[in-house]
């Protein structure tokens, strides 16, 4: 299987089981699953880049890839489009706009919508960057989850959900996403260096 099919396959099942997991936990569980639109979007937004480029409009790019000649054009434009993606899905992870998401089914498929279109154009722009650049990001990502962590023990404090479902929902977080994607990172890390 190639790298695209994966990607594909990868990107609509994240998107599906996170639409599963909100229409079946609680709060905190729900606010986990926002994760799912933002990798979902990312890894579309990258599949999208490689799948529409054609065979002959690639490039390398500054750090010896073959990229398709797009993400170098778009280079210049790259941190203000991702500035803008994020833009896109830190807002709804507020404790004032989340708990009208929850209230309102509307405004959470907007959320969704929001947080898979935010994802989608860092996933698109995220090979214009140096690997150092998308090295620094990506670590950046993981730093702001122990954020990500306190924001959930807010939130089970501000719903009145015991520590018992914090922990559950602590460790589904970390085994269910974070461990892949630290290892995704760890691997994407090692082959660009030329380890494996």
């Amino acid at each position: 299987m190639n790298k695209l099919k994966l990607g594909l396959i990868a990107g609509f099942s994240i998107l599906l089981v996170s639409i599963v997991v909100y229409s079946v936990g609680d709060p905190l569980i729900r606010l986990i699953s926002y994760q799912g639109p933002v990798l979902s979007g990312g890894v579309l937004g990258w599949y999208t880049l490689y799948r529409y480029t054609p065979l002959d409009k690639y490039a390398e790019n500054q750090d010896g890839e073959n990229v398709p000649v797009a993400s170098i054009l778009i280079r210049r434009r790259a941190w203000m489009i991702i500035v803008a993606g994020i833009g896109l899905i830190v807002p709804w992870l507020t404790p004032w706009v989340y708990s009208y998401t929850l209230n309102y089914q509307v405004l959470f498929v907007g959320s969704f919508l929001s947080q898979f279109v935010g994802g989608f154009m860092i996933g698109y722009v995220i090979t214009s960057l140096k690997f150092m650049e998308r090295f620094i990001l990506y670590s950046l990502g993981f730093a702001s989850d122990l954020f990500f962590v306190l924001l959930l023990y807010i939130y089970s404090s501000l719903f009145q959900i015991s520590q018992t479902v914090l922990l559950n929902d602590v460790l589904v977080l970390v085994y269910g996403v974070k461990l892949l994607e630290g290892i995704a990172f760890g691997l994407y890390v090692v082959r660009r260096i030329n380890a494996i």
